[in-house]
Order: C-alpha cells, then sequence, then structure tokens
C-alpha cells in the first residue's frame, strides 16, 4: 500500500514592502487544510502503515459533511483502540474528503467524477465511503468500479446500485450499501406502517373516513419507484379502498408560494394523510406553509432536513406535528445507538444525520472484515463481507441495525432488526420523540420514547 511521502504543510510568511511609503506589511498565507486526518492515532506512527478511506461527499451541505463526521468518528474509536491488525503489523485509519457537489439544484455530474479522480489517483484512497443524490453517484460510482476500489454508499437509496451487482457482478461487486435501504423498502416500510397508523386513526376519529393519500415528492430520480409503489400498493396494504391523489412532483428551485399552491390544493381534493418524499431542498418551506394556514392533513414520511435538530429553528418552529422516516434517535435501537448518539452529540455538538451514521457503520464494517479475515485483499475482503447474512449470528451489529445483505445484492436487508427506520415527530414543545410503528414496534416495543400527536387543528376538524 504505497502512501504518498511528502505531506508537508507551510505556513508562509510573505514580507510586502510598502514602496515610496517606508512601511512594511506583513501577510501570513491561510494554513490549507491537511488532506488527510488520522483521528485518535498515536503521534509518531508509521503512516505508510495506514488504511486511508476516502469520502465522497457534497462538502459544505449536510449530507457531505455528515458522511465524513461518520468516517472520521469511526476512525477516531478504532484508532484509539489501537488500530486494526494485520498479520501482526498495526495499521491505522485515515481519512480524507473531496467535494462532489451533488446536493446543487443545478447538478453537474463532471464535479463528482472530478472528486472521485482525485480520490483515487491524487490521494490513493484504499476504500472510499459516500453518495448521497443518485444522480451524481452513477456517475462517479463508475471510477471506482474501474480502479476495483471497495466503495460503500451511505446515502443513496436508488435500487439501481445494488440491482447492479446481481447483474454485472465482476464490474459491480466493489459496490455495497450500508445506508439507506433501498426506494423500494422505503416505500414498502411507509405502506407497513401507515396500514396501522390508518387503523389507529379511524378508530379514534369514527365521524371521519381517513382515507385519502397525497404524495409530495421532490423531482429526483431517488423518488421514482417509491412514489410509484405508495401509489399502487396503499390500498392494498391498509386494507380499504383508499384513493391515492395524483402525485405532485416538484422542482426543488420551487418557491414558498409554488409550495403553498401544492399544499393547498392537496387540501382541495380532500387529502388526509400526505406523505412527503424529500431529501434536499422543500422541507421548511412545506412545514412553514402547512403551521401558517393549518390544513386539515398529517404530514407522515421522507424529509431529511428534518431530521436535523436544527429544523425547529430553521423552520421558524413551524414544524411541529411533522412524522418523519429517521434512522436513529436517542433509543435502544442497537446496543451500540444510545453510546454512539451521545458520543457523537458531545463530539459534534449536533445530532447525527443517517448518513453518519452509515459512513460510522461502514468504517467499522471494514476494519472488521480486514481483522477476520488478516489481509488487506479487497476480493478477500469482499468474501468475507458477502458471508454477513442473516443466518450469520457472527454477522456485525453497527449503531444503525445488524448488518446482512440480499442475496447476491450487497444491500442492505430490510426489516427489524436489519435496516428499519423508526418514524420520529417534532413536539410542539420543539423536542422530536420516537413513536411507535408497526414495522419495530411488535419487535421493540421499548423503542419508541412517546405517543404519537395528532396536531389540534386536524383533531378539530376530525371529530
Amino acid at each position: 500500500m504505497e502512501k504518498l511521502t511528502k505531506r508537508i504543510i507551510a505556513i508562509v510568511l510573505i514580507a510586502v514592502i510598502g514602496v515610496g511609503i517606508g512601511l512594511g506589511a506583513w501577510y501570513f498565507l491561510a494554513v490549507p487544510e491537511a488532506p488527510f486526518k488520522y483521528p485518535g492515532a498515536p503521534s509518531g506512527f508509521d503512516k505508510e502503515n495506514t488504511i486511508i478511506i476516502g469520502c465522497a461527499g457534497d462538502t459544505g451541505e449536510i449530507q457531505g459533511d455528515a458522511n465524513y463526521e461518520g468516517a472520521w468518528f469511526a476512525a477516531k474509536h478504532i484508532n484509539e483502540a489501537g488500530g486494526v491488525d494485520v498479520g501482526g503489523v498495526k495499521y491505522y485509519i485515515g481519512v480524507t474528503k473531496e467535494d462532489t457537489d451533488e446536493s446543487n439544484p443545478n447538478l453537474v455530474t463532471s464535479r463528482g467524477v472530478d472528486a472521485a479522480r482525485r480520490l483515487i489517483f491524487d490521494k490513493e484512497v484504499d476504500f472510499a465511503v459516500g453518495g448521497f443524490r443518485s444522480e451524481a453517484l452513477l456517475a462517479y460510482v463508475e471510477e471506482f468500479m474501474d480502479e476495483e476500489i471497495i466503495f460503500i454508499d451511505t446515502g443513496a437509496a436508488t435500487d439501481i446500485f445494488c440491482t447492479n451487482v446481481m447483474t454485472d457482478y465482476d464490474t459491480y461487486k466493489y459496490f455495497w450499501r450500508f445506508m439507506p435501504i433501498n426506494s423500494s423498502s422505503l416505500g414498502m416500510q411507509i405502506l407497513q406502517t401507515l396500514a396501522g397508523f390508518i387503523l389507529t386513526m379511524n378508530a379514534t376519529y369514527p365521524n371521519e373516513d381517513i382515507s385519502t393519500f397525497g404524495i409530495l415528492a421532490e423531482d429526483l430520480t431517488w423518488v421514482d419507484t417509491l412514489v410509484a409503489a405508495c401509489a399502487d400498493y396503499l390500498p392494498v396494504f391498509t386494507g380499504m379502498k383508499a384513493k391515492v391523489l395524483d402525485p405532485i412532483r416538484y422542482d426543488i428551485t420551487l418557491s414558498a408560494a409554488d409550495m403553498n399552491t401544492h399544499l393547498a390544493s392537496f387540501q382541495e381534493d380532500g387529502c388526509d394523510i400526505l406523505i412527503p418524499v424529500i431529501s434536499a431542498q422543500g422541507g421548511v418551506l412545506m412545514m412553514q406553509q402547512y403551521a401558517a394556514n393549518e390544513y386539515d392533513y398529517l404530514i407522515f414520511g421522507i424529509d431529511v432536513q428534518s431530521q436535523l435538530d436544527t429544523f425547529w429553528k430553521s423552520s421558524g418552529e413551524s414544524c411541529a406535528y411533522e412524522t418523519i422516516m429517521q434512522t436513529l434517535h436517542k433509543t435502544n435501537k442497537t446496543e451500540k445507538s444510545i453510546a454512539f448518539w451521545d458520543a457523537f452529540i458531545a463530539q459534534f455538538k449536533h445530532e447525527p444525520l443517517y448518513i453518519a451514521c452509515g459512513a460510522y457503520d461502514a468504517v467499522n464494517a471494514l476494519a472488521n472484515a480486514i481483522e477476520a479475515i488478516d489481509s488487506l485483499d479487497t476480493d478477500d475482503i469482499i468474501a468475507e463481507m458477502e458471508t454477513w447474512t442473516t443466518d450469520n449470528t457472527e454477522r456485525p451489529i453497527g449503531v444503525s441495525g445488524e448488518s446482512a445483505w440480499w442475496p447476491n445484492s450487497h444491500d442492505l436487508v430490510a426489516g427489524y432488526p436489519y435496516g428499519f427506520t423508526l418514524w420520529c415527530q417534532w413536539q410542539p414543545d420543539g423536542s422530536k420523540k420516537v413513536v411507535p410503528a408497526a414495522i419495530y414496534t411488535p419487535y421493540a416495543p421499548w423503542l419508541h420514547t412517546a405517543d404519537y400527536l395528532v396536531a389540534p387543528w386536524v383533531d378539530e376538524a376530525w371529530s
């Protein structure tokens, strides 16, 4: 594993002499950020014995920063615990990042490709984690596949990535998805949850026929399968003749007025439950307009920005009663979850986004596989990870769930105790709580931390 041998950062002092006035002006150039970080590694360790993890993500945006934070935090914990033993040689984890700019509404896929190439050829990474926007990842993941570098997806849900593993194994065997579950599975978990939720709501409000669903989705590739599944199968899963309104797909550059037009149209069409499918822009606008106009339907779905603990403030305290899918909260999802949750907040001063959880589990899983086979050989690592099936009691347990793969796919198994979502609701006091859901409550009734609350204006309309 050859590494760059000179990673020197210098502070350059430049003296600029003010000609004609006899004054000297001194300027310090800013110190560039070190290209590699080795958090928790002991001083003086041999950097030739390092395992470099490349983080591909839109740095400066919540998704890319979360990916890097999760990988960095895993490296810190692994290094502080003594690193990774390979054949009696101690290796430490290094992390580095490149900006793919994939959250940019005006996506330019070549920027992600260039970022991948910098990680591969300039920084010579051994493994990579990342991905968020499917349109971007579809382009730049090919760079890692061409160079036979294991790439672990921590943020993109589109099914196609792991379908490629099944249809062209030799090319795509280096690809794995640790986070999130795929779009089809996300849709299935929405359906399963709403089936139980509708029964409860109709029992609570016997005078109201709660059966009309709206779907509000950003116009991006990853939502295609999910939106189609919800539209096609909601009547089947809810066990009734449910009506699904025509989904609204919006441009992610929409205005507040545009958003309100969409929300008002759902009200006019008799919507009872609105399912948002939002990974980027839109969540703040949706909740601000919802609260201002008190539309008499519930909001129950996917809104990535709402997963952030800053969402209460960024929405102008308008997000109360929104219920969203969220990978992790402060509850005992696995034996490692609460300790990770608390330690992450102590380190970064904010809660972990789902991508951070995925990156943390991915880096730890790589270290687990390397030590299990006592080798850094890529094919051997792949073979070891492929043994992590639901029948293997030695499979790793992460902070988000247990690692196991659908057959021949390298795609995370969906459902308890593997890849499953929590459902979290913003409360009127600005806190967020885990509420009961059919996909986990029967198996782990301790997971929820509060009961579901119906928005008071909806309660009044339905009573």
